[in-house]
Formats: C-alpha cells, structure tokens, sequence
C-alpha cells in the first residue's frame, strides 16, 4: 500500500528548486580495478530487500504524493561509466549534477573505470528526499564493504543528556561576499586528515571531530569570505533523535564568532554552544522548519526567500563511518568523498564523513566562489591540523 510522504520528504521536495538537483553524492575510491558491475548489483539486490525504500519512488496521488513501490532494474541503477585517466572527484561532481531518471527509484551506483589496475571508483547517487547523508552511508557500507552489516558505529540522531545550560543564540551572521545568489555549476575539493590525532587534539579542549570541522571551517570562511563582524553561522544538518533510514533531518545554527584568543579556547567555547543548542532543542520542534518550508512554497515565497535569507553564511554536515580500514570486494578504500548541491544563496558547504580512520571532507562551491575553493580547502586542512596537534602537546 502506498505510504504518504513526511513532512521531512515534502520540505526535501519543496527545496529542490535547482540550480543542480538536490543529491547526495558519496564517492569511494579503491586501490584496485573497477569492481565486477554483475557482483556490486548482487549486493544491491541484498540492500534493496533489507531496505524496501531503494525499490520505491514518490508518486502523484489525488490524497499528494505518495511512496509506492514497484520493480526494480538493477541493470540501469548499477552501471560502468568508462573515463580513462579521469579524475574520481570530477566524475562525482558530473553525477551529483546530473537528474536522477524519472520514473524509477531516486538512486543509481556509477563504478567508474580509470583504465587503471590501481585505481577505480564507485559512485553513489540518490535523491535527497529518499535518504540523508548518515542512512546512505550506512546502507552503503553495509553492504557494498566486506565487513560485517548492522555496524555499532552507527549511531544516528543521539542527543545531548539534559544539564544546565543558557540558552545561546547564534544571532545574524555578518555580511560576507561568499553569500549571494548562486549559478549552476560546482566545485569540490577533498581535504582528509587523520581522524585519531583530530579526536585526541578536540578532547583537550572538551569537544568532539564534529566542533573541530565546525570551528576550522567557520574560521576557513571568515577568512575566505571577509565576513562583516567576523560573525560566521552555520546550518548544520542533525539526524533527528531515534529516527531510521530516510530524511528525518533537523537543523542547528551555530555561530563561530570573531576569533580572539588561542585556537584551543575558541573551540572549547564553541563546543559549549555547540552542547547547549543540541540540549534546548525540544522533539516536537524538529518538524516545525520543514512545516514552514512547506507554508512558504504554498504562499510562492520559498525561492524568493532561499536567494535573499541573511540567517546563515554556509553549510557544514558530518557523517560517522566505522573506524575501521574498509574493504570493497576484496579491494582497499583509500579515499571517501562525500558531495552534496548549493542552493539559494549559499554559495559554499561542506560535507564530511569519519571512516577508516579518517575525516575525508570536500568543500563545495558555486561558481560564485569557485575562485576560492582551494583556499577554503587548505585553511580548513590547515584548522584541522591546527586542532589536532593540541593532542600531541
């Protein structure tokens, strides 16, 4: 029977107002040749009966849409896309950019063959309203990797235990000349550091991996970006508490202020606030901010209002992995490239996952502040850096 939609799905519907379609994108490159297409569809066959979402689409119903399953074919979901000599993070830009088929389930897995004996890729891509960044990476983990499924690692949508606390505003950011309308096209560039050394050096100050991105990135785009007051706000994507596989996705807006003071102080007040708005956040409000999305694309306000919004600079979202080295087919993981689109006029995000050890993030950019992305890329590395070896001191 055909399931209605959530007030989640419809807000991820209603926002997918383009330039590029709203995807998440997960690249995982290997240190081997491209994978057996007909072995990789065989595991997809076993994540689609262990999660009856892949096999269904959003369709029109006179009660609005619904979700109704139908069949599922493997041959044009999981396919070779041949680039000899490429480069993996181009070829995942070109899929993210890219619209999923219509009429067939909202996701498809590109291996991408290098001509490489050494090297290959494989690509995810799905529609944002048929999962958020944590449920992919699960699903695909479990079961595209050889090690074993259910993984403990995955803990989504874990709240904060209750204490006191003051409330902490994140208030309006500066003006910055990375916010403004954006254009089709994008750029991503990977940053990765070691995940063991930034936890140690984030714990010295009482945060955690998410503060340190939070504070190295904030402090990358202030410095990038020339924001009025230095007042940088991030939006940054939270699991809803207790939530399965989908979109149930809230948001928190986090200030990182003008920096004063060592880099060690900063993130430990950051990581205050960061504690304290995830406590004041109640359950019944996670479905208020999708609600008013949908208010405002009834009204014919929502694009109007994605161009001119002056509440934050830019996005930041964090996936955890296992910990672990992976393993696809037998072949080593040696890189994790996470990707998602730019909308309204928030010209710059970025997207990271902990896995195998590592923090692997992109920084993504439209074409309005493409001509910075590798500066943003190496202040955030050099942020990370920065937080980490306070663990070594």
């Amino acid at each position: 029977m055909p399931g209605r939609l959530s007030v989640f799905d419809r807000a991820e519907l209603a926002t997918d107002v383009g330039p590029s379609p709203r995807n998440v994108t997960v690249l995982l490159v290997v240190a081997g040749p491209v994978p057996d297409v007909d072995e990789v569809r065989a595991r997809m066959a076993s994540a689609l009966a262990a999660e009856p979402r892949l096999g269904e689409q959003v369709r029109r119903a006179a009660t609005g849409p619904v979700w109704r399953a139908g069949p599922v074919d493997l041959t044009a979901h999981v396919r070779v896309r041949s680039v000899p000599g490429g480069d993996p993070v181009d070829v995942a830009v070109d899929e993210l950019r890219r619209p999923l088929p219509a009429g067939r389930p909202a996701w498809r897995l590109t291996l991408v063959d290098l001509a490489d004996d050494e090297r290959s890729a494989l690509v995810w891509t799905n529609g944002h309203v048929l999962g958020n960044g944590p449920s992919v990476l699960g699903l695909l983990l479990d079961h595209l990797t050889d090690g074993p499924p259910a993984a403990p690692w995955r803990t989504p949508g874990r709240r904060p235990p209750p204490g006191p606390g003051e409330r902490v505003r994140a208030g309006r950011p500066g003006r910055s000349r990375l916010v403004r309308p954006v254009t089709a096209g994008l750029t991503a560039v990977p940053v990765s550091v070691d995940l063991t050394d930034l936890r140690a050096g984030a714990r010295t100050c009482g945060a955690t991996v998410n503060d340190a991105l939070l504070w190295a990135w904030g402090r990358a785009f202030r410095r990038a970006g020339g924001a009025a007051g230095g007042r940088v706000v991030l939006s940054v994507p939270v699991t809803v508490p207790g939530s399965a596989f989908g979109n149930q996705v809230g948001a928190l807006r986090v200030a990182v202020p003008a920096e004063r003071g060592p880099a060690a102080a900063q993130l430990a007040a950051l990581a205050a606030r960061t504690r304290a708005a995830k406590r004041h956040v109640r359950p019944w409000a996670w479905s208020l901010a999708p609600a008013g999305v949908l208010v405002m694309r009834r009204l014919g306000l929502l694009p109007m209002m994605l161009r001119r919004q002056r509440l934050i600079s830019t996005v930041v979202t964090h996936a955890p992995g296992p910990p672990d080295p992976l393993r696809v087919l037998g072949v080593p993981v040696v890189a994790t490239v996470p990707l998602v689109p730019v909308v309204g006029n928030v010209t710059t995000a970025v997207a990271a996952v902990s896995v195998g050890g590592r923090l692997d993030a992109a920084v993504v950019c439209s074409p309005e502040s493409a001509g910075r992305a590798r500066a943003l890329a190496d202040d955030l590395r050099d942020g990370l850096r920065e937080i980490a070896a306070l663990g070594r001191v």
